[in-house]
């Protein structure tokens, strides 16, 4: 039993040991992808090396580690340092996977529930005050099933793009391309495709509109959470 403790102990400490190494230069490489120059070059070329031996598994494996980290403040402290533009008074929960977070900008009071998928890959712009619940993934890229290679449709066209105040509910599915407007609610378990209008209320598979939500919300999120999880 004590062996079993040893090794386990051994293999916890060699993870977040990798994590603390591999982080600076995972993060020079995502800054120098956002604003170029020669010294950023220079600083991220062994970022840039180590996602190629690791076929880009370093970055992912930093990245889904921090969302693990039991601390609000520090987790957002690490993913700010990773390129995701936060706002005041952001609050990201436990267990978060953010993919190319230089792209995902999250505005002022924004709440993102526990095990959320934030893929900003081709950009992921979240306005003030919004709230994700529990389990919402949101994609920007999607492999086009009519291709006969299978390539991915992204770009320009996979862009999405959520209105102030917007409410997202559990286990909700945003696919490519969507644009969500203010104050809309998107219900628990819905798999939104395509626009939805600001202030409408969406459910169902595919998304389909079910009610209108009052235009005059006022409410501001103050970014007091627990410090833990």
């Amino acid at each position: 039993m004590e062996i079993l403790i040893s090794i386990l102990i051994i293999i916890l400490c060699a993870k977040w040991l990798a994590v603390i190494m591999m982080f600076p230069w995972i993060c020079f490489w995502f800054q120098y992808t956002r604003h170029k120059g020669l010294l950023r070059k220079v600083l991220a070329a062994p970022g840039v090396l180590l996602e190629k031996v690791t076929n880009e598994g370093a970055s992912r494996f930093v990245i889904i580690n921090i969302g693990n980290i039991p601390s609000i403040g520090i987790r957002l402290l690490l993913y700010r340092m990773l390129g995701v533009r936060a706002g005041k008074k952001v609050v990201v929960h436990y267990k978060t996977e953010i993919r190319a977070p230089f792209n995902l900008q999250l505005g002022e009071g924004t709440i993102i529930g526990d095990n959320a998928l934030l893929d900003a890959r081709n950009k992921l712009l979240v306005g003030n005050n919004v709230n994700f619940s529990s389990n919402v993934s949101v994609y920007t890229e999607q492999h086009d099933h009519r291709d006969r290679l299978f390539r991915c449709i992204g770009g320009d066209n996979g862009m999405v793009t959520i209105g102030d105040r917007a409410w997202i509910g559990s286990n909700v599915i945003i696919l490519p391309g969507v644009t969500i407007g203010e104050g809309a609610v998107c219900c628990a378990g819905c798999v939104v495709t395509k626009d939805v209008a600001p202030f409408d209320v969406v459910a169902g598979i595919p998304a389909k509109k079910v009610n209108t939500r009052p235009k005059d919300l006022a409410y501001e999120f103050d970014g007091k959470t627990c410090w833990f999880y």
